[in-house]
């Protein structure tokens, strides 16, 4: 079997980015490798050029049809292309019909009409768990890189550390980073921008359910990290207080 980059391209209008980033999301929890343009395109990037690439460095797409879809002219563009994969390279083609009916479809495009097709009526969890089995050709075990070896994940669990602005920088992990002063926010995590009441949230957790690596951090420390999570409303000492509903 061939090896593309990514396993699946979502090719969806603007107004859809909400619902597209959920899909991509769910199939990403999966273990699956997502093109979606918010998440794989980078500054200075010529757009078309990347989209491009995108399509064909992927397995197969993910069309997410909807009214707004069928009434652009550049998702029409997307469409073409990953049909056309789909007849001439054989490349797997999934539409998913989102608040359109099939006589919309049959009057836009009545090729795609005639591609089983699943319906945004279903949950984002069904929905992903059936792409998924056309992933991995209905394999029955899908190997999850486990989160453990994301460096994000290890710093936000305080099991590690990161370096300040480039690779020769110094260390810090996630009790340091709660105190830093307050022109050093945002922190720019591995694609993700965390103010410091998203670093205190995670600390909560971190500090509630001591999941973190016990060299971390001293008694002092501790007790003054104790006293800024309460400053944020998170008392963690407090009987009543449940890490899990916050976040």
């Amino acid at each position: 079997m061939k090896k593309y980059p990514y396993d699946a391209f979502i090719s969806y209008a603007t107004e859809d980015e909400e619902y597209a980033k959920k899909l991509a999301d769910a199939l990403q929890y999966r273990g699956f490798s997502v093109w979606f343009a918010p998440l794989s395109l980078e500054i200075g990037d010529r757009l078309l050029d990347s989209i491009n690439a995108g399509m064909n460095s992927s397995m197969c797409g993910v069309l997410l049809l909807s009214p707004a879809y069928v009434s652009k002219k550049w998702t029409d563009y997307e469409m073409d292309v990953l049909h056309r994969q789909h007849i001439e390279k054989e490349k797997k083609l999934l539409p998913l019909w989102h608040g359109i009916t099939k006589e919309e479809i049959d009057k836009w495009n009545p090729g795609l009409s005639g591609i089983v097709a699943l319906n945004s009526i279903m949950s984002i969890s069904e929905i992903a768990k059936k792409i998924a089995k056309v992933i991995s050709c209905n394999s029955p075990i899908v190997g999850v890189t486990p989160s453990y070896e994301n460096p994000q994940w290890r710093f936000l669990q305080g099991r590690g550390e990161l370096f300040v602005n480039s690779t020769d920088g110094p260390a810090f992990n996630i009790f340091e980073a709660a105190e830093f002063p307050d022109n050093h926010f945002p922190l720019y995590i591995h694609g993700t921008c965390y103010s410091r009441k998203d670093i205190i949230i995670s600390l909560t957790k971190v500090m509630f359910y001591k999941s973190h690596d016990k060299m971390s951090v001293d008694s002092e420390q501790w007790k003054r990290l104790l006293k800024l999570c309460k400053g944020f409303g998170y008392d963690i000492e407090a009987p009543s207080f449940d890490a899990a509903t916050i976040g």
